[in-house]
């Protein structure tokens, strides 16, 4: 079958779809002397998940211009664009993870609710910084590691919960079927395209059915007994190599769940230590590039120790009267 012939079936499906948006010209044709090239007779399809009309096409061809790479007209040749509508994807059922993630890029935060894989997710907004929730920790620092930086304080908060439910540009996995199971399968799919990541490092893939836009995935030590110094550099670098990749993508957000602890052997109290000297470290030096990091741990005890560290690496204002946190 003819390109003219496949272009026109395609031109007769849409129409009776209903996503036809204009009326086609006819087949321009070549100039005389003119050859097509693939180049310029391809453009680039529409951006997914939006369905605005799109401006006319350029005179001398035909059909719906794609964004940034329409119809275009060229010396002796006349191009025309291809009509391709974005077909809402089903993120349960689909087996594409490229195709999944192309679509999700496309939406806007608002339309990326309705494929979340659950309903009670945490906007970023909801999280207390660590400013708003040291007024009511009574732990003070005598002599604290770092100067007092107010706007530091704005940029880190400590959440105790289910990091899957976070709204955030990015949360980092260590290894988490729980990430998994919410994200879906696609995240797997796509996990297996990374091949190995190397203890200390991380590589990022899509967030899929989760409310983060994206996973950043990373290895930690595993520690036996008391930690060695190079476990010790391995965990920080976890942290780095996920921060970078942060800076990398342009992302503004993130959640780290406690790296390497539990059983994975890694003391919470000095994995604590490890993890507020990175996070005040890269802070003071980005501090401009991101709106918040979050500790996110899911155990009490867990959030007693960094309650009790928080303030000898981020000072905040003198606590005032005691009272109950609030829960979310």
């Amino acid at each position: 079958m003819s390109l003219r012939s496949q272009v026109s079936g395609r031109l007769a499906q849409l129409r009776a779809a209903g996503q036809l948006l204009c009326v086609p010209r006819p087949w321009p044709g070549p100039s005389a002397g003119a050859t097509r090239t693939r180049s310029s007779a391809c453009g680039s399809p529409g951006v997914p998940g939006r369905g605005q009309p799109r401006r006319a096409a350029p005179s001398g061809s035909w059909g719906l211009g794609g964004g940034g790479g329409g119809a275009e007209r060229s010396a002796g040749v006349r191009t025309w664009a291809p009509l391709a509508m974005a077909a809402k994807v089903d993120l349960s059922t689909s087996t594409d993870w490229k195709e999944a993630k192309s679509f999700l890029k496309g939406l806007s935060d608002k339309q990326r609710e309705e494929h979340y894989f659950c309903k009670d997710f945490i906007r970023l907004k909801k999280i207390p910084t660590w400013k708003e929730t040291a007024k009511g920790v009574t732990t003070k620092a005598e002599e604290p590691k770092y100067k007092k930086d107010k706007q530091l304080n704005e940029k880190v908060s400590l959440f105790r919960g289910d990091i899957t439910k976070l709204e955030v540009d990015a949360i980092v996995n260590a290894v988490d079927g729980c990430i998994h199971r919410a994200a879906g399968p696609l995240l797997t799919d796509e996990c297996r395209t990374l091949q190995s990541c190397e203890t200390g490092k991380a590589k990022i893939t899509g967030g899929y059915r989760l409310p983060a836009k994206y996973v950043i995935h990373t290895v930690g030590p595993i520690a036996h007994g008391e930690p060695s110094a190079s476990q010790a550099a391995e965990l920080r670098s976890c942290y780095l190599s996920s921060l970078d990749l942060l800076l990398e993508h342009r992302l503004r957000s993130a959640a780290f769940p406690c790296i390497s602890t539990g059983v994975f052997g890694y003391p919470s109290e000095a994995a604590a230590e490890v993890v507020l000297a990175a996070l005040r470290e890269w802070l003071e030096q980005h501090k401009d590039k991101v709106d918040r990091l979050i500790i996110c741990v899911f155990l009490e005890k867990d959030e007693s120790i960094y309650l009790q560290r928080l303030p000898h690496y981020f000072p905040a204002d003198s606590p005032g009267p005691t009272g109950p946190r609030s829960q979310l």
